[in-house]
């Protein structure tokens, strides 16, 4: 909405008719979406939202229900303030002037879309009100809808002094009333009757305190639950002609212990004030009990021989109350392990970023798809159960824990010092290594901020997958492990690299470029490529590369393969053998090194190989955090006198920019672009390479295209005029004597 910039709708936030008829919006919410989407005017959706909430008596204030912060506030409620709809501030600040929030904070209490009501009490108002309020997801975030209703008229109630000329059936009739019109609506219910209590009796305040059982009280976990108490208390009603502060409402602790032990109907006097207990039980089990505070005993007797019917009607609506919120959990509990989901981590996630020092533990359980195959999903089950068990066990105070996957868990701890977390995370990895019939890998990060939240999921996870490498390293009967792959997860050291290379396991070889003239394929020079062979396996750039990219040790194989170049063509040239270019790619990690420039001018020097004989192949976006070092390299080394070729060239839309920034002698097309021009809707991709072709002969830069495989591919090019060609069309990747015997 345009005050705070929240824009949204408020269909279906305020459309429940759960509040009496005197104290309901004027506006009919329900149909909003048709006002704005029959409309045919220009408004924006959040201008039509102000329009509305400003014209009503409700007070409206929207927060975020993390921070408390006020995003939105409508007309009435800033006049009643005197405020502008300008502030900055927390709900508990601007209503109720307090420092933090209120006990009885109704963001704290809304599960899923339920809507939650209380009788507010001590607010700037200076009036007693109804705040009714429900909980929405919008942007990541969860944001409170807030309504309070100022009660200038009270609810209907029978005369008091016809109440004894009444029979029992007519004192019971408003009760069941309220009941019937707000079976949607427990907490309604609920509400309702304690505030119909507190007024046909006279009563300074009515309270309801719900049984909890710590050991079931996931249906509770948002709620302060004091650890002295058997029960908490969940809604309250006050005279709203009272003006008292907000301890005056509370009912003292051993009154409320003394009552839930002897679950009767009692009255018990503490000082001057008297509190009459009604117990509230479900199969002989308790449920609740409210506690009225000094009523009108001439009515509270009239009122006796329906008491019995009141209980349980306030009963069945606690436990359909229970019963949404257990349903709510459905949907946000794992139900194998009794942990949170993926759903209700991503939920917690927004608000957990807000604290400071968080410790993130990321655990996969292992071989969990051999164990289902082998030993059946039953055991695999127990396994997973288990896990969360000890998780539960070795965090007990943690309720951040969550098993996001099939065998994958989390726990997120708050408010944690580093030392104390790696404390705690040895302590875990070493239980988790223990026999206890199956494995568990373990991943933990620490991050001072809780900004950085995901990043530290992501980072954990990471750390778990380099333990379950080493688990699959040792257990090499599992389907999983790759054997090739200890040699690899060994490059990352420099002298493992410099002894293959002296073992000549890296083999160079040459993918040929050819020129095109009168239908004739000429060889125009090559590219290098270099395999990785380790006792007779091959093994693909793709599987070593990355693993020497993360450990930046790519610039030990990139200057042997250029020095490797260098060599063999100074040995054509002191036979007087025919040499052509061949390009040499390097990763940005080696071209960004201070010492690139002079190794290769040195190598160069050392052979005696003119600089245009080695393009030098670079692959890089404008995007990258080192793309302006990029920028200063590539200039030196084109004044120097080297050819500058970019790889990749249209990958994304950063590469344009590059003919701009880069002084480039040459660029390749990528394979994905010549892959679509042997397609039947191929026009576009050829009006594009041919925009580009033209565009590059105008700038003096070669073109090159390469993954070309097919005639057709190659005829489009040819016509465009391509200025060299490169792929399995013509000759796939050959060793050094087969490329030098096609001269």
């Amino acid at each position: 909405m345009s005050k705070n910039n929240i824009d949204t709708t408020v269909d279906d936030i305020f459309s429940d008719a759960f509040v009496s008829d005197s104290i309901q919006s004027d506006i009919d919410f329900n149909n909003l979406d048709d006002i704005v989407y029959n409309s045919s005017s220009s408004f924006d959706i959040s201008e039509i939202a102000d329009i509305l909430l400003d014209s009503i008596d409700e007070y409206v204030f929207i927060t975020d229900t993390t921070t408390k912060n006020i995003v939105y506030i409508n007309k009435p409620l800033c006049e009643a303030l005197d405020i502008n709809s300008s502030f900055v501030g927390t709900c508990h600040e601007l209503l109720c002037g307090r420092d933090t929030p209120c006990p009885d904070c109704t963001s704290n209490k809304i599960t899923d879309d339920s809507i939650f009501i209380i009788n507010h009490l001590n607010s700037r108002l200076h009036s007693n009100f109804v705040l009714r309020a429900r909980n929405l997801e919008l942007y990541n975030r969860t944001y409170t809808i807030n309504v309070a209703l100022p009660k200038t008229n009270q609810a209907l109630v029978i005369p008091f002094r016809e109440i004894n000329k009444l029979n029992t059936n007519d004192i019971l009739a408003p009760y069941l009333k309220l009941y019937a019109e707000n079976v949607c609506y427990p907490e309604v219910q609920i509400y309702k009757f304690i505030e119909y209590f507190g007024l046909e009796l006279s009563a300074e305040n009515c309270t309801l305190f719900e049984h909890i059982d710590l050991s079931k009280n996931i249906s509770y976990q948002n709620y302060e639950i004091d650890p002295t108490l058997n029960m908490i208390r969940t809604q309250i009603w006050v005279n709203e002609d009272l003006n008292v502060p907000d301890d005056y409402v509370l009912v003292p602790k051993d009154i409320v212990n003394k009552a839930y032990e002897e679950r009767v109907y009692k009255e018990y006097a503490v000082d001057d004030a008297l509190y009459v207990a009604i117990p509230l039980e479900f199969d002989l089990n308790p449920v609740g009990m409210v506690f009225i505070k000094n009523p009108n005993r001439d009515y509270l007797k009239v009122l006796e021989p329906a008491i019995k019917t009141i209980q349980r009607l306030l009963t069945g609506s606690i436990e359909h109350k229970k019963m949404h919120m257990e349903l709510s959990n459905v949907a946000s509990t794992d139900p194998l392990t009794g942990l949170k989901n993926r759903k209700q981590m991503l939920v917690d996630i927004n608000n957990l970023s807000l604290n400071n020092r968080i410790g993130v533990i990321f655990l996969n359980v292992n071989s969990l798809k051999e164990i289902n195959t082998e030993h059946g999903t039953k055991f695999g089950d127990e396994i997973l159960v288990k896990t969360a068990s000890l998780l539960k066990q070795l965090m007990p105070d943690n309720r951040n824990i969550y098993r996001i996957g099939g065998d994958e868990f989390v726990a997120i701890h708050t408010a944690i010092d580093e030392t104390e977390f790696c404390v705690l995370s040895d302590m875990l990895k070493a239980f988790m290594l223990s026999e206890k019939g199956f494995s568990v890998s373990v991943g933990t990060h620490w991050e001072k901020s809780g900004i950085l939240i995901q990043k530290a999921i992501n980072l954990a996870e990471s750390d778990m997958y380099t333990e379950k490498k080493t688990y699959y390293r040792k257990n090499h009967n599992c389907s999983r492990y790759r054997k090739q792959n200890d040699a690899i997860l060994k490059l990352i050291e420099p002298d493992k690299i410099k002894s293959y290379i002296e073992q000549n396991c890296f083999k160079i070889l040459y993918q040929p470029k050819f020129k095109i003239q009168n239908d004739v394929a000429e060889i125009a020079g090559a590219e290098a490529l270099v395999r990785l062979v380790i006792n007779g396996t091959v093994i693909p750039p793709d599987d070593f590369i990355p693993a020497l990219e993360s450990a930046h040790y790519t610039y030990l194989i990139d200057y042997y393969v250029f020095e490797t170049i260098c060599k063999r063509m100074r040995e054509r040239l002191d036979q007087n053998e025919k040499v052509l270019p061949v390009s040499c790619n390097f990763s940005r990690h080696t071209i960004i090194r201070t010492d690139f420039k002079e190794t290769l001018k040195s190598i160069l020097n050392k052979y005696s190989i003119g600089y245009d004989l080695i393009p030098l192949e670079v692959s890089e976006h404008t995007n990258t955090s080192r793309y302006q070092d990029l920028i200063e390299v590539t200039n030196n080394l084109a004044e120097e006198g080297f050819n500058i070729s970019i790889d990749d060239f249209g990958t994304a839309h950063a590469n344009i920019y590059s003919l701009a920034d880069l002084s480039v002698n040459e660029v390749k097309f990528d394979k994905k672009l010549i892959d679509n021009l042997a397609s039947e809707n191929n026009s576009k991709i050829t009006t594009i390479l041919g925009v580009l072709i033209t565009m590059c002969k105008k700038l003096g830069i070669k073109t090159i295209a390469e993954g070309v495989e097919e005639k057709e591919q190659s005829d489009i090019l040819k016509a465009l005029g391509c200025d060299e060609i490169q792929g399995y069309y013509y000759s796939k990747p050959i060793k050094e004597d087969d490329y030098y015997g096609k001269f």
